[in-house]
């Protein structure tokens, strides 16, 4: 066992090794983009109550920000191609820095909605140039590994964020004697994160475009996938959308809406909120930073279900007992569990997706998780308005159950195939 793992930590640090002056650059930027987000992620919605907004309002504000996230992702592939991923990076990283501080010094009715959409516009461009050109920065030795790592110091920094904001209203209220929770303290916390938001674009811009990595030949491994035939490249879109759809609709129902969880039904200061949540983003950094190890080893599709089927009976706890220790703690092994595989998920999509199809495969699955996820943000807000707080994780459950089910019969044999097909190659250049 020690053996083992020893390989596995000296496996892990030669890829780290591997990643190009470019990826590096882009992992800087999505830190501390992941940091800006995590303010907003922890004392957005708070904020919002303190201004007097009810959860419907709340949940209007977040269905129209998918909404337009989905239906910009539809048109966002081809511009990506046209325009140049770097561009389209640094101009997104504009749009949403412009986005968070209108927000917050403005929040009226008309601009919060105004902003929304500009925010879902912006985080629609990045995330559609983001992933291609880290694949485009990878070569498949490391690629998964490069995925993981960047994921989980995303989280590692939204961790940092979320605890860092629930102190912060609680220090400006100290510091300027104002009301503890009081809007003015919560929105000048949330103008904290233009610092962090402003600095990641300049990794973005000394990203040397056009300076990708050769592909090297090496031996193949058991995550090792080659992209699908031309022919099939429809099927596979169609597939990883559907998956998306049920992912994306599970979503919207409840996860927008935990620190309001939190904060109203069990009652916890804004602190503890952060906490939580930084906790959470804690963990699933440990996860995700582990389990490119798994995926070397079973697969990155096995990978994907099994993280992905134990993190459903932590829903059911959270919709069943009702009691602080068990939500917090339900919470922390949910969110781990459902979100470690990630970018291992990301990976495969990439690598069964022909390059030329790659901004499209981001741009369908983007449309195919915020399409569904406003409509579930739009049913939560009322249910929470009315005081139903349990209701929303039930149809969370039921989605992410669907959507497991689907990846299994979708893509549980394609790994088995292609080793399968890579066998005889293997053995004859032995």
């Amino acid at each position: 066992m020690s053996n083992m793992l020893r390989e596995d930590a000296v496996g892990y640090w030669q890829r780290i090794r591997q990643f190009t002056p470019n990826a590096q650059k882009l992992i800087l930027a999505n830190v501390l983009r992941a940091f800006g987000w995590g303010i907003a992620q922890t004392l957005f919605n708070l904020y919002l109550i303190s201004l007097g907004y009810s959860n419907t309002f709340i949940g209007s504000l977040m269905s129209i920000n998918a909404f337009t996230m989905a239906i910009c992702s539809l048109i966002m592939g081809s511009f990506v191609s046209k325009f140049g991923t770097k561009k389209s990076l640094i101009l997104s990283s504009f749009i949403l820095l412009l986005a968070s501080l209108s927000q917050v010094l403005f929040p009226l009715p008309l601009i919060l909605y105004t902003t929304a959409m500009l925010s879902g516009l912006g985080a629609a461009m990045f995330s559609v140039a983001f992933s291609p050109f880290m694949t485009k920065c990878s070569t498949p030795y490391e690629r998964t590994h490069l995925f993981g790592t960047s994921y989980s110091l995303m989280i590692l920094s939204s961790f940092i964020a979320n605890t860092l904001a629930g102190l912060l209203p609680g220090i400006f209220a100290i510091t300027f004697n104002f009301p503890l929770d009081s809007a003015i303290t919560f929105q000048m916390a949330l103008l904290v994160q233009a610092l962090p938001l402003s600095l990641g674009i300049i990794p973005l811009v000394i990203v040397r475009e056009g300076d990708y990595p050769p592909v090297a030949e090496i031996k193949p491994e058991v995550g090792d996938l080659e992209p699908v035939t031309q022919k099939n490249v429809r099927t596979l879109l169609l597939r990883f959308s559907i998956v998306n759809l049920f992912i994306g609709l599970g979503a919207g129902f409840v996860i927008p809406y935990l620190n309001i969880f939190f904060w109203e039904f069990y009652n916890l200061p804004t602190f503890m909120v952060g906490l939580v949540q930084g906790f959470g983003s804690l963990s699933v950094a440990a996860g995700v930073f582990l389990s490119p190890v798994l995926s070397t080893r079973i697969g990155k599709v096995k990978t994907v279900l099994v993280t992905q089927s134990l993190s459903l009976p932590f829903l059911f706890l959270i919709a069943t007992i009702i009691n602080p220790y068990v939500a917090i703690a339900s919470y922390i092994f949910r969110v781990v569990l459902m979100n470690a595989s990630g970018p291992v998920d990301q990976a495969l999509r990439m690598e069964l997706t022909p390059e030329l199809y790659r901004p499209q495969m981001s741009a369908v699955s983007s449309f195919a998780w915020n399409f569904p996820w406003a409509i579930s943000t739009l049913i939560t807000g009322p249910l929470f308005d009315q005081g139903l707080f349990l209701i929303p994780f039930w149809f969370t459950l039921t989605s992410y159950s669907v959507s497991t089910v689907l990846y299994a019969g979708f893509f549980w044999k394609i790994e088995k195939k292609q080793q399968k097909r890579r066998l005889p190659n293997q053995v004859r250049t032995q």
